[in-house]
């Protein structure tokens, strides 16, 4: 996701005294550069931009002192929403790479706790009512086959009610081969930090949670590295450096 800017040891705090390392200005190009891209990912909600887009000013423009470092000027540009380093964790953690199955947000599956099985007879509410265009049952319930994909190792659930045990005790034998076989999911939330900063990403994800957090081994912490069905890979382009302290922008590696 293009160019990286430099964060390495930002989290570490000043030993001794030191002159700012930024009084103001900054690299508003620079900043408008990054931003621009930050709003075109569509990979980032809400939540995940504001933190990148903080990040961004943070390293390009915030005036930095001995009393505001790198993270500090993070959390004053997100605003009250993140008055201490609580709160800078929590939104790192969101930031998190992980998989998230397809029943974590509710809403995001027509069908999620609804049964798939076939439907005999019209539903009474009418012929633009879910279960008749889609001809399922439709019934509530938390009985499900979970179907992993042979390439990515995503989930698709499959629900069924109790008067369709039968299709699901078929669909459960009909994967169980396919489902031994299929690799780690891929990650599909989070890793955005990594993808436009650099800095020690593994230190910080687990300031934020706990030491025992690991990544996930198979495909690395950076959201730009990891498969995505159906798109191209990002291109590894050059990535920016901030040489902390002095607070000027090296050139591209």
């Amino acid at each position: 996701m293009g160019a990286a800017l430099h964060l390495a040891h930002a989290h570490q705090m000043p030993v001794k005294k030191r002159r700012p390392k930024r009084t103001g200005g900054g690299n508003g190009g620079e900043f408008a550069a990054i931003a621009h891209r930050i709003y075109q990912d569509d990979r980032a909600d809400t939540q995940s931009r504001q933190l990148l887009l903080a990040a961004a000013y943070a390293i390009t423009m915030a005036p930095l002192d001995e009393d505001t470092n790198v993270w500090r000027a993070i959390c004053n540009a997100i605003g009250p929403s993140v008055a201490d380093w609580n709160g800078l964790r929590s939104r790192i953690r969101h930031d998190l790479p992980c998989y998230l199955p397809p029943d974590h947000r509710w809403g995001s599956d027509r069908l999620n706790q609804r049964c798939r099985g076939p439907r005999v007879r019209m539903h009474p509410d009418g012929p633009d009512d879910f279960r008749n265009q889609m001809k399922v049952c439709g019934e509530k319930t938390h009985d499900k086959v979970v179907e992993k994909d042979p390439i990515t190792g995503w989930h698709t659930n499959h629900f069924f009610c109790a008067r369709h045990r039968d299709h699901l005790h078929r669909v459960a034998d009909q994967v169980a081969e396919q489902n031994a076989a299929a690799p780690p999911p891929v990650p599909n939330s989070g890793g955005l930090l990594p993808s436009y900063f650099d800095s020690d990403w593994l230190w910080m994800y687990r300031w934020a949670t706990t030491q025992a957090w690991e990544p996930p081994k198979a495909y690395g912490l950076r959201a730009d590295d990891w498969p995505v069905p159906g798109r191209d890979p990002v291109p590894q382009k050059a990535r920016l450096r901030l040489v902390l302290g002095g607070g000027d922008l090296g050139g591209a590696e």
